[in-house]
């Protein structure tokens, strides 16, 4: 993998924001008895950095923070992260959420690791589809975040979980595979899947 351009010097922000609740995640899942108090850290180190990540948007409008590698460039596929303001307003309000979410999940008592585990890797999910500007990119973590929430509805939901996440796997895929037919008919067309 070969970086060809960055728009952030220094530290990558985007990419740390994007693993940081998967590294979380795989603590809470092999270390069940503390998983609650692993998943508050670790979602309230990704809202500092989400509040970091709001303070260094650009104020003209533009894509800033970006972090570009090559993956292969002959497919138009790229490691292309970056924010504006409403990217960033979202990956803001995923960090508060997914905070709440944890801290209202007190009386989860029923396989904690694997309930913490599954919203970290929700929040990783999120960040990375909130800043990513290929679709390659985009499309992974799409589905990264759709793999956990319909196991949180499984295993976690009401009364009607069973038939709840069936119908949630149903539609999500038919719009899945909808997007991802549609945007290879772009890159037939244009030749490329990246975000200028």
């Amino acid at each position: 993998m070969n970086a060809f351009s960055t728009g952030s010097p220094g530290f990558p922000i985007l990419t740390l924001i994007t693993v940081l609740p998967l590294i979380g995640a795989v603590f809470a899942l092999f270390i069940a008895k503390h998983a609650r108090g692993i998943a508050l850290i670790t979602t309230l180190a990704a809202l500092i950095l989400a509040l970091l990540i709001w303070t260094r948007i650009p104020a003209n409008g533009t894509i800033g923070l970006v972090e570009r590698f090559a993956w292969a460039p002959s497919l138009g596929i790229e490691y292309h992260l970056g924010v504006d303001g409403l990217g960033a307003l979202m990956v803001l309000l995923s960090a508060i959420v997914t905070l709440m979410s944890v801290d209202a999940a007190h009386r989860v008592h029923h396989q904690p690791g694997l309930y913490y585990g599954l919203v970290l890797t929700l929040e990783s999910g999120l960040f990375g589809a909130f800043t990513a500007l290929n679709f390659f990119h985009w499309f992974i973590f799409w589905e990264l975040s759709l793999i956990p929430a319909f196991f949180l509805i499984k295993l976690w939901g009401g009364p009607k979980r069973g038939p709840a996440a069936t119908q949630f796997f149903v539609y999500t895929m038919v719009g899945s595979v909808a997007l991802l037919i549609s945007f290879l008919a772009i890159f037939l067309s244009t030749g490329t899947i990246r975000r200028a």
